[in-house]
């Protein structure tokens, strides 16, 4: 386990109403306790990689913590932080597309096949599923997490996306259509 994730400990009450009552840190404490682990989780599901979604979310709360006077609404610092997460993400993405790496793909007798058990291929079918969803186009990807694996309605994901409604709607369709497709072509 990660030295980040080890350090949130118990989960505390995240609770927007009880936490825009204390102080800074006592607020970014109670926060990072209930809702790093889900944050990292939703990091790691946009990027792919485990240290990136880690790196986000400590950015994110770093910069609650340097913002903490020209807060609006601190009842809304959950959704701060998600925002703060997508959006660092995004940048992982940008960094990426700049720097071309010529990775070698893995030859499938390094790969070692777990034994036949409903738990082992249940795992393999959501490894797959997350490989299939990663491979999406940035807004299509983020849209899918937002709607599947966050359970946001469409006007949240578009809320917490900064875009419309409608495009919510294009993306999602278009990104399940993409998923279906590769689904019924892939073994």
């Amino acid at each position: 386990m990660s030295p980040l994730l080890r350090s949130v400990g118990e989960r505390g009450s995240g609770a927007p109403g009880a936490v825009a009552e204390l102080g800074r840190d006592e607020a970014l404490a109670v926060l990072f306790r209930a809702h790093c682990a889900d944050l990292v989780r939703l990091g790691y599901a946009l990027t792919g990689d485990r240290g990136a979604a880690e790196e986000a979310v400590q950015d994110a709360f770093f910069s609650l913590h340097r913002n903490w006077r020209s807060l609006r609404d601190r009842s809304a610092m959950h959704a701060y932080l998600r925002a703060a997460v997508v959006n660092r993400c995004r940048s992982v993405h940008r960094r990426r597309a700049r720097r071309v790496v010529d990775t070698e793909p893995l030859r499938p007798e390094l790969v070692s096949r777990p034994g036949v058990d409903a738990e082992a291929l249940a795992h393999e079918a959501s490894m797959r599923i997350a490989g299939q969803v990663r491979d999406l186009p940035q807004r299509q990807r983020e849209v899918i997490v937002c709607r599947y694996y966050l359970d946001l309605t469409e006007r949240q994901t578009a809320d917490l996306l900064q875009v419309s409604v409608g495009s919510v709607k294009k993306h999602a369709s278009r990104a399940l259509a993409a998923l279906h497709e590769r689904m019924e072509v892939a073994p």
